[in-house]
């Protein structure tokens, strides 16, 4: 059962949650639909005037894979890597075709990430040429996993994971806002332990056992704000009978008074998304994890390439961006 104090949180307010406090994740998909597009990328992706799938939004998603493949994976070699970069690029692909082609049917979009799938690994053959610990393959299976959201979120709460772990060793008082963020896991994983552990990918992703540690219901009695929490928790449910009783005995004198009974309808409760401190950047500084923030995608960050290419500007005076639209 859910507690008092706990909340929903859409699409929207995770994302919002992760860029403000500079986690991975956030960062890595803020990156991506920010990009600038280039048309170096037009013998596979299509030009401005003739895009892929007749969509510029097609188009600029197949140009930012293959420019981050070739100008930011490319760049290192990520055989001892904590988590799977590539994974998380494959769902973004995904994702990002399930929002800019919401309008078509699921068929549809499968055909036109297969069509994807097949310009990048031609890509990678014939221009990249990379040995395999540089070498990002496209997931052309995804598709089949009707769980394949949920799967892709629980594989990005395992990535930020850590960076969350540390966040709270440096500031203690974000300790409510982060619980508050775990806590919202955990019909997450208890859609997943219906199924797992299995050998079975198709009823249980292959990184379950990597995850399972990061269960809110293990790690949150170990944040040091649990007992507060609960404590608080506690002290709103035990209220609740006497705010009824309240109100109730105030509907009745004022009904004593002004005549006939009105109907009653109980206060609802609803949390309000308090607002972050914007520490990102600085949290990122102090713990080194700017090596995989890819704020120029061509190259610029990294320092190993020097290339800067011509950006897709369809409008004079104007950066073209894909964009973030929650499906």
């Amino acid at each position: 059962m859910m507690s008092i104090k706990e909340k929903e949180w859409n699409e929207l307010d995770v994302r919002n949650f992760l860029i403000a406090h500079g986690l991975y994740t956030g960062n890595f998909y803020e990156d991506l639909e920010t990009s600038s597009t280039s048309s170096r990328y037009d013998i596979y992706c299509g030009s401005p005037e003739k895009p892929m799938r007749d969509s510029r939004d097609v188009r600029n998603i197949c140009a930012t894979i293959l420019n981050y493949l070739e100008f930011t994976y490319s760049a290192s070699d990520h055989t001892t890597d904590a988590y799977d970069v590539c994974k998380l690029l494959n769902y973004w692909v995904y994702k990002r075709l399930n929002v800019v082609l919401h309008s078509k049917k699921s068929k549809y979009i499968n055909q036109t990430h297969g069509d994807i799938v097949r310009k990048w690994n031609t890509f990678n053959d014939y221009v990249l040429k990379n040995p395999k610990n540089k070498t990002c393959k496209p997931i052309g299976n995804i598709v089949v996993y009707n769980d394949w959201e949920k799967r892709k979120e629980l594989y990005e709460y395992y990535v930020d994971y850590n960076q969350i772990k540390q966040y709270l060793q440096i500031y203690p008082k974000k300790c409510k806002e982060f619980y508050k963020y775990i806590e919202s896991k955990k019909k997450l994983y208890e859609h997943f332990k219906k199924d797992c552990p299995s050998d079975d990918i198709n009823r249980c992703p292959e990184f379950y056992e990597q995850c399972k540690q990061y269960d809110p219901e293990e790690v949150l009695p170990h944040i040091h704000c649990y007992d507060v929490e609960m404590q608080e928790t506690a002290t709103a449910a035990s209220r609740l009978p006497q705010l009824r009783k309240g109100l109730l005995d105030s509907e009745t004198e004022s009904e004593e008074t002004n005549g006939p009974m009105r109907t009653f309808d109980a206060p609802k409760l609803s949390g309000k998304s308090q607002s972050v401190e914007n520490v990102g950047g600085m949290i990122r500084n102090g713990l080194g994890w700017n090596n995989n923030n890819m704020r120029n995608f061509n190259g610029g960050d990294i320092g190993l390439y020097d290339y800067a290419s011509e950006p897709f500007n369809p409008y004079p005076g104007e950066e073209h961006y894909i964009g973030y639209h929650p499906a």
